[in-house]
């Protein structure tokens, strides 16, 4: 089943791609997240909502363990003042 992980976090959109984008470069084949999408909060424009699609919990919780998953992570944790996650399997997607 499908499996997207949220990740809500203090920052700003150039900083957040730019994380994104350092991750997937450290990680290279090793990650198992297929795809990142980063949103800015149009009301709250410090928060960040960035949604990561695996094909899988099992996957995600994989990717989790890595060590440079785990040290991108912590990294953010810090300078960001803190991480909440929701883990939501994905039930459907209908385009509409």
């Amino acid at each position: 089943m499908r499996f997207y992980q949220l990740m809500e976090f203090r920052s700003t959109a150039e900083e957040a791609v730019a994380d994104i984008h350092r991750y997937k470069e450290l990680m290279g084949d090793q990650t198992m997240a297929r795809r990142a999408t980063i949103c800015i909060d149009r009301d709250d424009p410090g928060l960040v909502v960035q949604i990561v699609e695996f094909d899988s919990y099992e996957e995600a919780m994989a990717n989790s363990e890595h060590e440079t998953t785990r040290e991108e992570s912590a990294a953010i944790e810090e300078s960001s003042g803190g991480i909440s996650f929701r883990n939501l399997d994905v039930v459907e997607v209908i385009d509409i």
